[in-house]
């Protein structure tokens, strides 16, 4: 299901960039990818040259975009993501290049050839690329694009540089974020310790819990976790650790791998549940072992 979404999701962002350039190939608004020219230089046998190769050169790249989604299908869901990730910057880079290259073509091809005669101030100077607009002397901080619909951050203000700034910094910080916690997910693995002070001890980033054995009522090993939902924590189709609430039994705290039984379940006296399972089942049974013998030296 989540490969599905991602695939979705990646075949739409693929359709609005190529969308978003093929459509500078066509003379509109009196410019051809992003550069100004009169109606009669958009006919130019070099303008016509520029155009053939950018359609080559996008084609080329669509069908590379298209071509590295493959491994994703093979995947599992945290490096899927991550890898859907790494592959929406790539593609939002790289469907960018035959553009930048046929604008700046066009744009060498204009001023060599005096095509600026007529036209009235066409601000080409301050498009770095077509798709950046950076003026200091334009007050705007928001200008109508020249590629795409909306409007882009004036760079050469104060108020969109700060602007740019924190929307990097933002976006960075999120990626960078999301992408820790997915590693850390597929590589860490919550470990449970038993204290001399008969102490259970599950240590785990963000979520690791300590509860002294005298709050235990039962453990037993179950085949199956009810389904519920996840109120703070993490959940692939993998693996689910941190706070949960599953359907008849209300708050648990979760640090297991999925379809992957027996699950250790402990009930607490205050209310709520501990599941914990290992990837080996064989070493469950061996913590379940640990926990019974802890549990029966309490109670005598």
């Amino acid at each position: 299901m989540v490969t599905a979404i991602l695939l979705f999701g990646a075949f739409v962002t693929l359709a609005i960039l190529l969308g978003a350039y093929s459509s500078q190939s066509v003379y509109k608004n009196g410019m051809i990818f992003a550069v100004r020219i009169p109606k009669e230089a958009a006919e130019h046998e070099i303008v016509g040259r520029i155009r053939h190769r950018f359609r080559k050169e996008m084609r080329t790249t669509t069908l590379l975009t298209i071509g590295f989604l493959i491994p994703a299908v093979f995947l599992r869901e945290s490096f899927l993501v991550l890898y859907f990730l790494a592959w929406m910057t790539a593609t939002v880079a790289v469907t960018a290049l035959p553009f930048r290259r046929a604008h700046r073509d066009t744009l060498a091809a204009k001023r060599a050839n005096d095509w600026s005669a007529g036209l009235r101030a066409d601000e080409d100077e301050y498009w770095g690329n077509g798709f950046t607009y950076h003026n200091p002397h334009d007050r705007r901080v928001f200008v109508e694009k020249r590629v795409g619909i909306g409007m882009t951050v004036n760079t050469g203000t104060p108020a969109g540089k700060w602007f740019m700034g924190i929307a990097i910094g933002i976006t960075a910080a999120v990626v960078i974020g999301v992408s820790f916690l997915l590693l850390r997910s597929e590589l860490t693995s919550p470990q449970l310790n038993i204290t001399e002070e008969r102490r259970i001890d599950i240590d785990y980033p963000m979520y690791s819990y300590e509860v002294p054995a005298e709050s235990i009522v039962d453990i037993a090993l179950a085949e199956e976790i009810p389904r519920g939902i996840k109120t703070n924590g993490e959940a692939t189709e993998r693996v689910a650790r941190g706070h949960f609430k599953l359907n008849d039994l209300g708050k648990a705290r979760l640090y297991v791998f999925k379809k992957n039984p027996p699950y250790i379940r402990m009930r607490l006296k205050e209310g709520g549940y501990i599941f914990y399972n290992e990837e080996d089942p064989r070493q469950t049974e061996q913590v379940y072992e640990r926990l019974r013998q802890m549990m029966d030296s309490v109670r005598q």
